[in-house]
């Protein structure tokens, strides 16, 4: 089995790729600015803000092992900010990563297999969570997770979203605790979700038999997690 990670030189992203070799897959991950050197991992510098690279990526990775059985898309870019602050620029990038770098990996993915299997990882900030600094955020991934629906009717592979709410990643622990508290009150979020949790969920979506164009919500509900489909 081989999995290709679009977006995988985060904390969330190496450990993802390190959980899915210690299941047998061999991986293939990308960065952009932040090389990576992870035993067993073959990262690959791509921006996803350049078509060809994002084909070039593709093409290299099914030369390789002549399939790719998963495609993750997690690559995200943010910018936080009150509305008169944030640009014009900064919107159109913020999608280009989040959003048309997702919709450029599914269309070459699609040139080389039929049998394949896409998971998108959206944001529950595109559903429900969002708030007032988050414009850019969650408006890319309300359109990655519509993307999702509309791009699985055209697709011949298995293309899922997954939407989880505030992972305990660096980034996230790194935050002002005053406001991250805030937050997970104001959306009735009791913990964090681990990065060993959201791991489990997608080994579950991979060999769950969903419906091509589901959505699923990962999401902490009491003090249990919670993987729920909701389209």
């Amino acid at each position: 089995m081989n999995a290709l990670i679009f977006g995988g030189s985060s904390d969330i992203g190496i450990k993802l790729a390190t959980y899915l070799n210690t299941l047998g897959y061999h991986v293939i991950a990308t960065y952009n600015e932040h090389k990576c050197q992870i035993d067993n991992i073959e990262y690959l510098k791509c921006n996803l803000k350049k078509e060809s690279e994002i084909a070039n990526t593709i093409k290299y990775a099914f030369e390789k092992y002549q399939n790719i059985d998963i495609l993750i898309n997690m690559a995200a870019t943010y910018y936080d900010g009150e509305l008169a602050n944030l640009t014009k620029e900064s919107f159109m990038d913020a999608f280009e990563v989040n959003t048309v770098g997702a919709f450029l990996a599914i269309k070459y993915y699609q040139a080389y297999t039929s049998n394949g299997m896409v998971i998108n990882i959206a944001s529950t900030d595109g559903i429900d969570t969002y708030n007032a600094y988050n414009i850019i955020y969650a408006s890319t991934k309300a359109a990655l997770i519509n993307m999702t629906k509309s791009i699985s009717m055209a697709s011949s592979n298995k293309v899922v979203c997954l939407a989880p709410n505030w992972i305990a990643s660096d980034s996230t622990k790194a935050m002002d605790k005053t406001y991250l508290d805030d937050e997970l009150k104001r959306i009735g979020q009791s913990r964090l979700i681990t990065i060993a949790e959201f791991n489990e969920s997608i080994q579950k979506i991979i060999n769950d038999n969903l419906p091509t164009g589901s959505v699923l919500r990962l999401d902490i509900k009491g003090d249990k997690l919670c993987l729920e489909k909701i389209s």
